[in-house]
């Protein structure tokens, strides 16, 4: 690889990193917090390269000035176009944020208990909270103020998993990540769904996700150690949903 198409290289890479920052796809990969410090390294590859197209052009020009080349047309190993990858992979075919597809490949979240521990509920009638909230809330205090509430709560369906008797086919999940999408994991509630609501409503089948917005109640004693924190939600009602921004929860 020469310097020049090492140059080249460069500022595709940070304009890569600058676009996603400014068209907001960035959030399918990190947290939102990342967005200086991803649009900073993009604007800084692309000053480094100019800077050393500037400083070739101006050598190469002295160069033939005194009719002699001092040979300092330098290569990268093979490696180096390892970095056309991602770049091509984020101009040409943008990945999309994880979903239900990667539930499988990630692990069940433990709730963080000490991080909601006395924090009261929101007011007003039925509260939206996030689906980790309503999972570290229920560890928390398992017969406590969520059981005797109904909270509004956003996710995608999955198949259940060692749901109780009684629940639904389908559990709701959320990915949650801690820096990047490399660590997310999974939190979900079953869904205990005696009026039908999500009857005839399953997971997507065409590769996509079904977002789903629940209103419900936490099933008393449900949602600690000894369910793995996956606690039962009595769905009282539901309605589909287009996809969040942001899809992940933090």
């Amino acid at each position: 690889m020469s310097r020049d198409t090492q140059h080249v290289l460069l500022v595709l890479v940070g304009g890569v990193l600058v676009k996603i920052v400014l068209d907001g796809s960035y959030l399918r990969y990190v947290r939102p917090w990342s967005a200086v410090p991803v649009l900073a390294a993009g604007v800084v590859l692309v000053a480094v390269a100019v800077v050393a197209i500037v400083r070739d052009l101006r050598g190469r020009a002295t160069a033939d000035g005194h009719g002699h080349d001092h040979g300092h047309d330098g290569h990268a190993g093979p490696a180096a176009w390892m970095l056309v990858l991602p770049v091509l992979a984020l101009l040409l075919v943008v990945p999309p944020a994880l979903g239900s597809a990667a539930v499988g490949g990630v692990g069940s979240r433990a709730a963080p208990v000490a991080e909601v521990t006395g924090d009261p509920l929101p007011a007003g009638d039925a509260p939206t909270l996030g689906l980790l909230d309503v999972v570290s809330r229920a560890a928390a205090d398992p017969d406590g103020p969520l059981t005797s509430r109904d909270v509004t709560v956003t996710g995608f369906l999955v198949p259940a998993r060692d749901a109780p008797p009684g629940a639904a086919p389908v559990d709701l999940a959320r990915l949650v990540i801690t820096c990047c999408a490399a660590d997310a994991s999974t939190v979900r509630v079953h869904l205990a769904d005696p009026l039908g609501h999500l009857r005839d409503v399953g997971p997507a089948v065409d590769g996509g996700d079904r977002w789903v917005t629940v209103r419900g109640r936490v099933v008393a004693g449900t949602g600690t150690a000894a369910d793995a924190h996956v606690p039962t939600l009595t769905v009282t009602s539901s309605s589909l949903v287009a996809t969040p921004e942001p899809v992940y929860e933090y």
